[in-house]
């Protein structure tokens, strides 16, 4: 069957890149279109599928915050649902929306094929677009990230630990969670740690200028210290969402330190199989003396993180569960 594919036009590409990435590896005619689709906002990620006597209509929600945008839903016949919350579903239409898993953004362009899209796209949407500026920043935000295959399962550390994160305004808890890891590995013999909050731009650190780590790490720079690190923390990042860091560590196979999840995942990610749980200062240092002193189960965590990206996560398989969902 000849099948072709229509991404709606005015879509977040540095956002929702990965997904283009996962309908490229099974597509291969793919067009950017507006007048196939309603007048979504334009951070909307919606695609169709379009063969002989076959429609498929699919839309990707990666925002941070667990509502469903009733509009997609009831426009859809799939909703792909990064932080899917049980108690944030819908009356009607609930069952076309499925849990995908969270996903980070990726380069899926080199330079010249991201001028052309732009260039193509603004000049053929230029009256629908909103937010111009927005719209052309998205494409070069895109470029600067790094491709999906550098986030691959490397040698790790058995005691450097890197960590680097942000100071959210409205993330207490987020922020709590993040100090406590840096200030529990600091307290740590076994480990010789490197890190610590991004300052923010407006100076004000809430409280954690202590915790502030004074460099400046280029993206390729950061993704190699985190590939070295001897383990990882995650934490719920802003309106408890599941943050890029996630996947980012499931798909370098990464041993994961995690505060719990708030929102449902594709499939649990399992205490003592995937990662290690820990809620508070004790279970942080127990988990690092775990990962510290028995090596063959950090190894065990550091394969099964990565088998769980490669089963549940990798682009492709998010955009064939979501063509599966009867």
């Amino acid at each position: 069957m000849k099948v072709k594919v229509y991404i709606y036009g005015l879509c977040d590409v540095f956002y929702d890149s990965y997904y283009i990435q996962g309908i490229k590896e099974i597509y291969k005619n793919v067009e950017f279109n507006v007048s196939k689709f309603p007048k979504f906002n334009e951070e909307a990620f919606a695609f169709i599928i379009e063969g002989h006597n076959y429609s498929r209509k699919i839309i990707i929600d990666s925002k941070d915050t667990s509502q469903i945008d009733l509009n997609e839903l009831e426009w859809c016949d799939v909703y792909g649902k990064v932080n899917y919350n049980i108690d944030s579903l819908p009356v009607k239409d609930s069952e076309k929306i499925i849990a995908i898993g969270p996903s980070f953004g990726i380069k899926i362009w080199n330079l010249f094929e991201t001028l052309h899209h732009l260039l193509f796209n603004y000049i053929r949407f230029k009256s629908s677009i909103i937010n111009k500026r927005i719209f052309v920043a998205n494409y070069l935000r895109q470029y600067k990230r790094l491709n999906l295959k550098k986030y691959n399962r490397t040698q790790s550390s058995l005691n450097e630990v890197f960590f680097l994160n942000s100071i959210w305004k409205k993330e207490n808890e987020t922020n709590k969670n993040r100090a406590l890891f840096i200030e529990t590995c600091k307290s740590n013999h076994e480990v010789n740690f490197e890190g610590g909050f991004v300052a923010r731009s407006n100076g004000d650190n809430l409280g954690f200028d202590h915790l502030v780590y004074s460099g400046k790490i280029p993206l390729k720079t950061y993704l190699k210290k985190i590939k070295n690190s001897a383990f990882v923390f995650n934490t719920p990042a802003v309106l408890s969402c599941h943050g890029w860091k996630l996947a980012e560590f499931l798909a370098l196979g990464k041993a994961i330190i995690t505060t719990s999840h708030y929102n449902q995942l594709p499939a649990d990610l399992l205490n003592e199989k995937h990662l290690l749980y820990a809620e508070n200062h004790d279970e942080i240092n127990k988990a690092i003396e775990k990962l510290t002193t028995d090596i063959s189960f950090k190894r065990k965590l550091e394969f099964e993180s990565r088998n769980y990206f490669d089963n549940y996560l990798a682009p492709q398989k998010v955009i064939k569960r979501l063509l599966e969902k009867q």
